[in-house]
C-alpha cells in the first residue's frame, strides 16, 4: 500500500472545517494577531464608556463582519474587536482561498490560543471551531454559558434545537453556543442499490459489521467499481471525531481501548478487501460516501437518485444522528466583560442573524431553519433557485416536500455531536501509516497513540 496522503487530507478535511470560519470576505489586519498584542481580557476597554469585546478567530468571514457592524449600529456602548490570527490571502470577490490555511497554521493558532487564555491574556470571546473544546473545559477556561442563557429574556430557549444544544454540552455545563450545524450522514445511491438487488433503511441505524456484509454484496452484484468512496484515513478521521468522548473522555485518552483497537483494524480489513480506496476521489460512482448537510441549500437539492442514510457506529449502540458544531462561541471564563460578550452571542441567536445567508450552516434557531427550507422548496417549485447544478437533476417538488420530512426527522434525531483536537488527530493519523503498511502491529499503534496523546494531554 502506498503512503497515505496525510497532509493531503488534512488539508482536505482543513478546507471543509475553514468554511465555518472563513466563507468569505477579504482581510485588511496584519498576520498573525493572536500572537502579537493581543490584550488581556477587559483591558481593551473604555473610550467614552464604550468596552470592549475582543473576539479570537481563524480567519475573518461575512457573517461575523455583517453581525459585528449590525451589532455595534444596535448596541454603541459594546465595541467587538475581530482579532484574526490567519490573514485571508484573498485577493477579492469574497471567496476562499484554498491555499489559505494549513495543518501548520491550525497547530499554531491551536498552541497561541490555549497558551494565551491558561496566562490570562487571552480574548474574551473565542471561536472554538479549530480549538481543543474539551481539554478548555477541564483546565475550567470557558464559562458555562447555561447560567446566561437561562436569565436571559431576550432568548427563549425552545425557539433553538434543544437536543443540539444538549448534545453540545461537556458534562451538564454548555462551554460553547453552537449558532449553526452540519448532520453527518451517508450518502447512498438508490439506483445502484436496486441493480444490485440491495435494500438499506434509510431510518434505521447500523454499524460497521453490517455495512461491511452490505458492501460485500454489493461488491458481487454491482458493476460499478465503488461500494464506497473512502480512504482509509479518511475513515479514520470520521471515526475519531464521531467517538472523540470515548476516546479522549474528560481528558483521559483511551486508544489503548477495544473499541480503538476494532476501529483501526475493522479499516485494514475493508482496504484489504477492496472495500476501501487508495484515496477518494471527486465525483466518483458509488453506492455510498460520507454526506454531510451543510446547509439547507444542499439538503434540498440532491438528485432524486440519492438518499441520506445514518453513519455506521463504530460501538454499534448508537441509536441517532450525528452533527458537527459548525460556528460556536466560547466566553473566556478570565473576561471582565462576560455579560457584553453574552450580548454578542444571544445576539447572533437572533431571528435577524440567523437569517443571514452567510451563515455556514442549519441555523440553531428553529424558525429560521424551517423558513430556509420552505424558502428553498419555493425557489425549486418555480425555478428561481440559482444553483451551478444542472437544472435536470434538481429533485421535482414531491421529493423536495419529502426530502425536507425526512430532513427534520434527521435533525430531531441529532444527539452526538462529533468533535475532536487536530493535535491528537494528526498523532493518531501519524501513527496509523505504520499499522496500515504493516510495519507495526494494531496493539503496538494504539499504545504508541495513547502515549503520545497522554502526553500532549497533559501538557
Amino acid at each position: 500500500m502506498k503512503k497515505i496522503g496525510l497532509f493531503v487530507m488534512l488539508s482536505i478535511v482543513l478546507l471543509i472545517s475553514a468554511c465555518s470560519s472563513n466563507s468569505g470576505g477579504n482581510s485588511t489586519n496584519g498576520g498573525n494577531a493572536i500572537d502579537s498584542g493581543q490584550p488581556k481580557p477587559n483591558e481593551g476597554a473604555a473610550n467614552g464608556g464604550t468596552k470592549t469585546v475582543v473576539l479570537s478567530v481563524m480567519n475573518k468571514n461575512r457573517f461575523l463582519e455583517t453581525a459585528v457592524r449590525e451589532f455595534e449600529n444596535k448596541h454603541s456602548n459594546i465595541h467587538i474587536e475581530i482579532k484574526e490570527f490567519k490573514v485571508s490571502e484573498d485577493a477579492g470577490g469574497g471567496g476562499m482561498n484554498l491555499q489559505a490555511i494549513s495543518p501548520a497554521d491550525v497547530e499554531k493558532y491551536v498552541q497561541s490560543v490555549t497558551t494565551q487564555v491558561i496566562s490570562g491574556k487571552g480574548p474574551d470571546l473565542i471561536l472554538m471551531s479549530e480549538l481543543p473544546q474539551d481539554k478548555f473545559v477541564a483546565k475550567k477556561l470557558l464559562v458555562d454559558l447555561n447560567d446566561l442563557l437561562s436569565k436571559d429574556s431576550s432568548i427563549d430557549p425552545d425557539a433553538l434545537y434543544t437536543n443540539i444544544l444538549k448534545a453540545s454540552q461537556d458534562g451538564d455545563g454548555l462551554y460553547a453556543m453552537p449558532l449553526s450545524f452540519a448532520l453527518s450522514l451517508f450518502q447512498g445511491d438508490t439506483e445502484l442499490l436496486k441493480k444490485a438487488n440491495i435494500s438499506v433503511d434509510p431510518n434505521e441505524s447500523w454499524d460497521w459489521n453490517q455495512f461491511v456484509e452490505v458492501a460485500k454484496k454489493f461488491k458481487q452484484n454491482s458493476e460499478s467499481e465503488k461500494s464506497i468512496n473512502l480512504a482509509p484515513i479518511s475513515l479514520l478521521f470520521d471515526l475519531i471525531e464521531d467517538n472523540y468522548a470515548e476516546l479522549v473522555g474528560q481528558g483521559q485518552p483511551n486508544f489503548d481501548s477495544d473499541l480503538f483497537l476494532n476501529m483501526i483494524k475493522d479499516i485494514k480489513s475493508m482496504y484489504d478487501e477492496g472495500l476501501l480506496n487508495e484515496e477518494m476521489s471527486f465525483g466518483a460512482e458509488a453506492a455510498f460516501q460520507m454526506k454531510d448537510i451543510y446547509s439547507p441549500e444542499q439538503a434540498l437539492t440532491m438528485p432524486n437518485s440519492l438518499a441520506y442514510y445514518h453513519k455506521p457506529s463504530a460501538s454499534g449502540n448508537k441509536n441517532g444522528t450525528t452533527f458537527k458544531s459548525m460556528f460556536s462561541l466560547g466566553i473566556n471564563s478570565q473576561s471582565k466583560v462576560q455579560q457584553e460578550a453574552w450580548t454578542f452571542i444571544a445576539y447572533l441567536l437572533s431571528d435577524e442573524m440567523q437569517e443571514l445567508p452567510d451563515l455556514f450552516g442549519v441555523p440553531i434557531n428553529k424558525a429560521i431553519a424551517d423558513k430556509k427550507f420552505n424558502d428553498i422548496q419555493q425557489k425549486i417549485e418555480n425555478g428561481t433557485l440559482e444553483t451551478m447544478m444542472p437544472k435536470e437533476l434538481l429533485p421535482d417538488g414531491e421529493t423536495v416536500k419529502k426530502r425536507i420530512v425526512e430532513v427534520e426527522k434527521l435533525i430531531s434525531a441529532a444527539k452526538f455531536r462529533s468533535s475532536s483536537d487536530m493535535k491528537v488527530l494528526m498523532i493518531a493519523m501519524e501513527e496509523f501509516n505504520s499499522f496500515m503498511s504493516g510495519q507495526k502491529s494494531a496493539e503496538e499503534v494504539s499504545k504508541l497513540i495513547q502515549n503520545r496523546v497522554k502526553t500532549y494531554l497533559n501538557e
